[in-house]
């Protein structure tokens, strides 16, 4: 693998971003932006990324799309998200950003996904999983050993589904589909620590057993 990973968690939002790099092309990408702040320019310049291919976006939730703009001011990148979650970036309702009092300014995607599509950093393979059940149009990010969960998938736990557009029925169903992914995969979570789609797999509650 040539992947440079490299994550940031701001404690405004407390939503993880996560910085690649395919080694081999420079070509890189973040997935998720909840802030854009002088430390996060730092640590994206720090990797020798001057400009972004692609700003990948898990779901349309506030606290992983508010840095999005400044973001693709300093560095561009093509927005990228899943095609039933890209009106959240345009209405502060969906995006649930007016019911928090936070401020979250329209902007549109410059591409929108739907599952199986792939991406590539540089020889990097980027499959688009759809997994529905935290909102409608939620996504992971899965390269050959690395799955960007968003908040689909948390360690021992899943993401909420109260929300408007939320199902727990779709989140289950969205379990199996992770469960059926073939080999060690370390996993990337929309907030809190890392944890191994095997080790979700034989312990999480949501997966044991499917």
């Amino acid at each position: 693998m040539s992947l440079q990973l490299k994550s940031f968690a701001p404690g405004m939002v407390a939503a993880n971003s996560y910085i690649i790099k395919d080694l081999e092309s420079g070509e890189a990408a973040i997935i998720d932006s909840g802030v854009y702040n002088n430390r996060f320019e730092s640590i994206i310049q720090s990797m020798g990324i001057e400009k972004l291919k692609y700003i990948l976006l898990t779901h349309g939730h506030f606290d992983h799309i508010m840095g999005v703009q400044r973001l693709k001011k300093h560095f561009g990148g093509e927005i990228v998200i899943h095609e039933m979650d890209a009106v959240c970036l345009s209405d502060s309702k969906k995006s649930l950003a007016a019911g928090w009092g936070f401020m979250c300014p329209a902007f549109e995607a410059d591409k929108t996904v739907k599952d199986g599509d792939i991406l590539y950093l540089g020889g990097e393979k980027i499959e688009v999983i759809h997994t529905p059940g935290h909102t409608v149009g939620s996504v992971c990010y899965k390269t050959d050993k690395i799955l960007f969960s968003g908040d689909t998938l948390f360690h021992m736990t899943c993401g909420r589904t109260d929300f408007p557009g939320g199902s727990m029925d779709e989140m289950m169903n969205s379990m199996k589909k992770l469960c059926a992914i073939e080999g060690e995969h370390r996993v990337c979570p929309g907030h809190n620590g890392e944890t191994t789609l095997s080790f979700e797999k034989s312990n999480n509650p949501y997966m044991k057993g499917i």
